[in-house]
């Protein structure tokens, strides 16, 4: 393997023998908390023990006075709310959860919601959807993981005299759309302490500015937190602060969901012990299915559904749509590696792929897999429906692709994202431009150390480190997210204990003991797509770059150690 090992600087000693001192852990377990910013007891303590009071209040984000009171206003006079929500993970489970707190407050009658389809109106607030509310007599809309940049769209609802209330938590550009309200903690002008909340969290934090009028029991509000886990977990957001706080309650909560339709994606076996890798890898790619291969709104129908015959239907529904997903991306990651080779983009600083007939659904994974092959802030364009382009960008490591992109705005007719992630759509006749002009912004911007994958390590340790206090100590770190990710720790010259075999249908992965010398127990280690290494793991030394992974198998826990890396030594 061919990763970068970058070290974290060595923290101070005396702050490690303070945190010690103050919270019991021994050396290591607080080395590797003062390397997460963990350096004194309060912040272990909200660390830990994060508290329902730690959450900040909702009115410290801007508008969200004028959003409650409108809504508030909307229910008085019997006028119809339509939740109208984007069509991935984040989008859908935002409307799932604003859609169930409203239906506790407002007759089914005046409420419904709405996913745009992405195949016919793609990202964001549509005219179709603006459309519908009118046809229908909606005269309220509150917007969820969408809308910061709909301008012109704004506009138009306003034109028909539908209000809008923006739930977003995606980079606004330089105006405002004129909203009703606009929920963004990322507004320049929002004193709200907490920026890195999911589009779902935006939603919730306006469930609670609501509940300060309609007072539904707490432990009912909090009921929905399962489904803000599962965005915090699917959007890839930072896992601190107020989204780790959200992400425990939230767990707590799915492992005992009484929502249908999550409990028939998740075995029965495993949901006592849910966590936010089972979200990412499990749950979030059935939710996305729906959205991605046919419509959206078949996945909040689950969501939210009571009918236990009809989540089984949908649930199905979604499971094949899922495995259809899968074949779809193999196929189109096969065919867009063809060409970048073809295209000769392997030397270039950026990878931009195009096929008009490919899914447009699945290009973000696809650009995700070919980040992963080439290593290159990535762009993957299909056909939209109007003559036009759509892509979506994925970038590495540290390295900015939303402000790469936005350099290249004049190009684009649609734009908006994050910093490792981004959508965009364009005139075909733009594309040449674009491709000069991208490629020459990312070779200028780019830094030696996003060229290359790296892998970030905490420390150094013993083998015999390894033990009961660690993994209890490991346990306690959770949930793992961005700026919160499992340690990467390193043992150095290791060799197998007993056998290495290789695993899996090609014998791709590998399985192997190291010895713990003073306790004479083997450590399983798991070594994924690491195969074609068996050789030198027989006959050679090694350093070997790892993370912890706790497995639940019938009430029994076990541990591994998960090599994401290999150093080996010459004989």
């Amino acid at each position: 393997m061919s990763l970068k090992w970058i070290y974290k600087p060595e923290p101070d000693e005396e702050i490690v023998d303070r945190i010690s001192s103050s919270i019991g852990f021994g050396t290591l377990e607080s080395k590797i908390l003062v390397l997460r910013g963990i350096d004194d007891y309060q912040k272990a303590r909200e660390f830990f023990k994060p508290k329902v009071e730690d959450i900040h209040n909702p009115f410290l984000m801007a508008d969200m006075q004028k959003a409650v009171e409108r809504i508030a206003s909307a229910i008085e006079n019997g006028e119809k709310i339509l939740v109208y929500g984007d069509y991935d993970v984040d989008g859908t489970t935002a409307v799932a959860l604003m859609y169930l707190y409203l239906s506790k407050i407002v007759e089914k009658k005046y409420l419904d919601f709405y996913i745009p389809d992405r195949n016919a109106e793609g990202y964001g607030i549509s005219t179709e959807g603006i459309n519908y509310a009118k046809e229908n007599g909606f005269s309220l809309i509150v917007a969820l993981d969408c809308g910061i940049k709909a301008i012109d769209k704004i506009d138009y609802a306003n034109t028909l005299g539908i209000d809008f209330i923006i739930c977003d938590h995606h980079l606004p550009g330089d105006e405002l759309p004129n909203a009703y309200a606009v929920l963004d903690p990322k507004r320049n002008d929002c004193r709200y302490p907490y920026k890195e909340l999911s589009g779902c969290g935006v939603g919730f934090k306006l469930c609670q500015g609501l509940n300060t009028i309609y007072k539904i029991p707490e432990t009912e509000l909090f009921d929905l937190t399962d489904l803000l886990a599962i965005s915090i977990a699917a959007d890839i957001v930072s896992m601190t602060g107020e989204n780790r706080v959200l992400a425990k309650l939230g767990l707590k909560t799915l492992r005992k969901t009484r929502k249908l339709g999550l409990r028939l994606l998740i075995p029965e076996e495993k949901i006592s012990t849910f966590d936010i890798s089972n979200i990412v890898f499990e749950i979030a790619p059935k939710i996305n299915a729906a959205g991605r291969i046919s419509h959206g709104k078949a996945a909040v129908e689950l969501m939210i559904s009571e009918n236990l015959k009809q989540a089984h239907q949908i649930a199905d529904n979604i499971l094949d749509l899922n495995d259809s997903r899968r074949e779809m991306d193999a196929n189109i990651t096969q065919s867009a590696t063809n060409q970048v080779i073809e295209t000769n983009q392997t030397n270039n600083f950026s990878t931009i792929v195009y096929q008009k007939d490919w899914n447009k659904g699945v290009i973000g994974i696809v650009a995700s897999r070919l980040t992963e092959i080439y290593y290159k802030p990535t762009l993957v364009f299909t056909d939209g429906n109007n003559g036009e382009m759509v892509a979506s960008a994925r970038s590495v490591s540290d390295f900015n692709v939303h402000e790469a992109l936005d350099l290249c705005s004049e190009y684009f007719l649609k734009f908006g994202g994050h910093q490792a992630a981004a959508g965009l759509s364009m005139e075909k006749d733009k594309f040449e431009d674009f491709k000069i002009k991208f490629e020459k912004i990312v070779g200028e911007k780019i830094q030696d150390h996003q060229k290359e994958p790296s892998i970030n390590i905490d420390t150094v340790i013993d083998v015999e480190d390894i033990n009961r206090e660690f993994f209890n100590f490991h346990r306690k770190l959770s949930p793992f997210g961005p700026h919160n990710m499992k340690p990467v720790l390193v043992l150095k010259n290791m060799k197998v204990s007993g056998y290495v075999k290789q695993m899996g249908k090609d014998g791709s992965h590998l399985k192997f003991y190291i010895n713990k010398p003073d306790s004479g127990r083997n450590i399983e280690c798991i070594g994924f797509k690491l195969g074609q290494y068996l050789d030198d793991f027989k006959n050679k030394t090694f350093d070997i770059a790892f993370t912890v992974e706790e497995n639940h198998w019938k009430g029994n826990v076990t541990y591994n150690l998960n090599i994401r890396d290999v150093k080996f030594h010459e004989a």
